[in-house]
């Protein structure tokens, strides 16, 4: 465990800054489409679902894949590949249909799973975490088989992946709490996805990074049946 910690701290070493930068820049994005959302700051309205239905169309058209790439990114620095700021623009060059079902898929599981009960919720976060990854690396997998790729490589790791993220829970509650007490839709809103943005680059190497151990024992497994 501390292996892979050491080379996600590596990964990020000199580029800490840029990349807190694009977490920055993707929270900017997604308050600034909820501020569309009267709803949203308890703001009564006679269109509160048509407001919320706009909202609903620019996350999913165009904060999901700014996500992808920027997942993507990360993963191209675990690997010591080169990563510029245009490459998290691919998902949107690239096969941009199915990154959007990809993010659309995962927040309809997600929200199943978590309304269901908070735990399950917690543990198919973990089952789905590596999708994004998934995709940079097989195009040709649908967003579908993606998500199920994912959960394969994960059975049995989830536990591994939660103790691997756990150093940054601390920091994604505070933000929570002040979310959840400040009686300030706005300052409460922003308090919670700067936390978020800080905590984004960490958290997004240590996944990429055991999502690179996980693949190659599973490649090993495959190459050892064969």
């Amino acid at each position: 465990m501390n292996g892979l910690i050491e080379r996600a701290h590596e990964a990020l070493s000199g580029k800490v800054g840029r990349l807190i930068l694009w977490s920055f820049l993707c929270a900017m994005i997604i308050e600034l489409g909820m501020m569309i959302d009267p709803w949203y700051y308890g703001m009564p309205t006679s269109s509160m679902w048509i407001w919320f239905n706009i909202f609903t169309v620019i996350y999913v058209f165009a904060v999901y894949p700014l996500l992808i790439g920027y997942q993507w990114g990360i993963l191209a620095l675990v690997r010591q590949q080169s990563f510029h700021f245009k490459d998290v623009l691919l998902p949107f060059r690239r096969q941009y249909g199915r990154h959007v079902a990809a993010g659309l898929l995962i927040a309809v599981f997600q929200s199943g799973w978590t309304l269901l009960l908070v735990i399950p919720g917690i543990v198919k976060y973990f089952s789905y975490a590596f999708t994004y990854f998934v995709l940079r690396d097989n195009p040709h997998l649908s967003a579908l088989e993606a998500i199920t790729t994912s959960r394969r490589l994960m059975d049995g790791r989830k536990w591994d992946a939660f103790k691997l993220i756990l150093p940054v829970v601390p920091v994604f509650l505070s933000g929570l709490t002040l979310y959840m007490w400040l009686d300030l839709p706005v300052l409460a809103s922003w308090s919670f996805l700067i936390t978020t943005a800080l905590i984004r680059p960490l958290l997004t190497s240590r996944l990429a990074v055991f999502y690179e151990e996980a693949r190659q024992q599973d490649n090993m497994t495959w190459n050892r049946s064969a």
